[in-house]
């Protein structure tokens, strides 16, 4: 076993020690061995104090923060104003438009997902499709729904976009949010939302689909929270995954600078190949990477001003290498900012 000295020196150095735990088994593949990955990170997306470290496990690589808040002090790390605290609708008026690029995206999205989005034209039905960047982002859009609605539960929810969208595509809908805030706001949008964690939810009925959007990560215990959630699915039901890939081009290129380390909210960092297995280990079977298409922007672009604030030399061009990685990205799963992954419920 390893801990960090630095890490348990300086990390959180402005929380209580009794609102700190310690990582000492890799939650992917039970390691006990770990190497400094990142030291002395502050919290540059919500100015809260501390300053933290990630372990990366010796055996998998995945990335580890240590210390981290406990669940009962995890509530610290989001501020009032944390992305998920607006409005789900409103977050879905911006996510259209009207130029002819959104008449397009709209088209295919009604026709691939049963959509009544509006201005949409049906010809993107057919030319969407031929520019695989977009279609990849629009299926990430819906998260890989069937076209044949069913039940659906979002795990964090936050304010309810997603549910909304998958709602206007004729599914049932259903969310979990442990944030209040949130929850509350979900709720105003006339969303069935439960207020409480993973561990607390028991589902009426099971699920033809469960996704989490950006949640993983978050997690602390995340390995048990797949195993919790496959008998929610019936059998043949899909669970639908996105989080941040630290085996990507972005972290590779950003390092320290990387948008999406977020400490102290990003807890746990598995690369592409351990998800799959946490999956196979937790019982789910067909395990599948997707390809996530365009989408670096919103973690490129605040990496690059990271990088600016601590090195005021730095002068790359943060839409240039938001394009290549998702070019790159779009061919080669493994390289791109997000990991997505769906698997099932064995029938």
């Amino acid at each position: 076993m390893y801990e960090s000295q630095r890490s348990g020196d300086e990390g959180g150095a402005e929380w209580d020690k009794a609102d700190l735990e310690y990582v000492t088994i890799c939650l992917a593949c039970g390691g006990e061995q770990f190497a400094d990955r990142h030291e002395d990170l502050e919290d540059l997306l919500g100015g809260l104090p501390g300053r933290w470290g990630f372990l990366a496990c010796s055996v998998c690589g995945s990335l580890h923060l240590n210390p981290r808040p406990t669940p009962a002090a995890i509530g610290r790390a989001y501020p009032t104003d944390y992305v998920t605290h607006g409005s789900g609708g409103n977050a879905n008026s911006r996510d259209n438009g009207s130029s002819w690029v959104w008449r397009l995206a709209n088209g295919y999205l009604n026709a691939r997902f049963g959509a009544t989005r509006h201005p949409a034209t049906r010809i993107g039905r057919w030319l969407v499709p031929m520019v695989w960047p977009l279609r990849q982002q629009l299926d990430y859009f819906f998260r890989h729904l069937p076209a044949k609605p069913g039940r659906v539960l979002d795990v964090g929810c936050g304010n309810g976009a997603f549910l909304l969208r998958a709602r206007s595509a004729g599914w049932v809908v259903q969310g979990i949010e442990p944030d209040p805030l949130a929850a509350m706001g979900a709720r105003q949008e006339g969303l069935d939302v439960a207020n409480c964690a993973i561990e607390a939810f028991a589902p009426a009925a099971p699920f033809d689909q469960i996704t989490l959007s950006h949640v993983f990560e978050h997690l602390h215990a995340p390995d048990e929270a797949l195993r919790r959630m496959h008998p929610w699915l019936r059998p043949g039901g899909t669970l639908w995954m996105s989080l941040p890939n630290p085996s990507g081009l972005g972290h590779l290129f950003f390092g320290r600078n990387w948008f999406s380390l977020d400490p102290p909210r990003h807890l746990f960092l598995p690369p592409p190949r351990q998800v799959v297995a946490m999956l196979r280990a937790a019982g789910y079977q067909d395990v599948r990477l997707m390809r996530r298409g365009r989408g670096a922007r919103s973690s490129i672009l605040p990496s690059v001003e990271y990088a600016r604030r601590r090195s005021r030399g730095f002068t790359c061009g943060g839409a240039l290498i938001a394009s290549v990685i998702d070019v790159l990205g779009s061919w080669f799963p493994a390289l791109s900012e997000e990991i997505v992954v769906i698997a099932k419920r064995r029938k």
